[in-house]
Formats: C-alpha cells, sequence, structure tokens
C-alpha cells in the first residue's frame, strides 16, 4: 500500500472579490460573530478576518474625486474683517485694486 506523501489538507479555492464583498455584506446583516459567520459559511475564520481588515483599509483609504461646480450667477461677496466693528465687502472683481490700496495704507499708518 503507497502513503501518499504532503498534506492530508488540501487548500480551499480561491474566492472570488465578488463572493468575498457578498459574504461580507451578509456579516454585518447577520449579526453573528465572525468565528460564527465564517464557520457557518465554510470560510476558516483566520481568512475571514483577513477579508474584513483588506476591506476595511481600503475604504479607509483617502480619494481624490473630481468635483464640477456650477458657474455662480454673480460674483460672490468677499467679506474682509478689519477688526471687531469694520468689514470691507467686495461685490466685484474692479474693487479688488482699491481694496488693496486701502489695506495697505491701513497697515502703513500704524495704530492710532
Amino acid at each position: 500500500m503507497k502513503k501518499s506523501i504532503g498534506s492530508p489538507h488540501r487548500r480551499a479555492p480561491r474566492t472570488d472579490s465578488a463572493r468575498r464583498s457578498e459574504l461580507l455584506a451578509a456579516f454585518e446583516r447577520s449579526g453573528l460573530s465572525a468565528a460564527a459567520f465564517a464557520r457557518q459559511h465554510g470560510v476558516h475564520y483566520t481568512t475571514f478576518c483577513g477579508w474584513r481588515r483588506h476591506r476595511d483599509q481600503a475604504e479607509a483609504s483617502p480619494a481624490f474625486v473630481q468635483v464640477e461646480l456650477p458657474e455662480p450667477a454673480s460674483p460672490a461677496d468677499l467679506v474682509v474683517e478689519l477688526g471687531a466693528t469694520a468689514r470691507l465687502r467686495l461685490t466685484t472683481e474692479t474693487q479688488i485694486p482699491l481694496a488693496v490700496r486701502l489695506l495697505q495704507s491701513l497697515h502703513s499708518s500704524g495704530p492710532c
């Protein structure tokens, strides 16, 4: 009689990403512990924990998203606070050079 060489345990086939996502979603709805859910679905507990960790890391990683904003109907007001009681409101781009000159003169004149 021949003896087989190697591990008596066979490796389970890989679970594709769609099936992993289905199982993870089912787990979230199940109310079971991770160990009980994995046992119920024939998945090794450590493998299941690895799927969860991988998903959580992927969800937590920041991503850049392109955002398109509509053009404003009219120029937005720019309000410059000048201390507790004074404000300078700019409503058009043509007022910017005047505001710059005013702020420069206020800065150079020093305290009253």
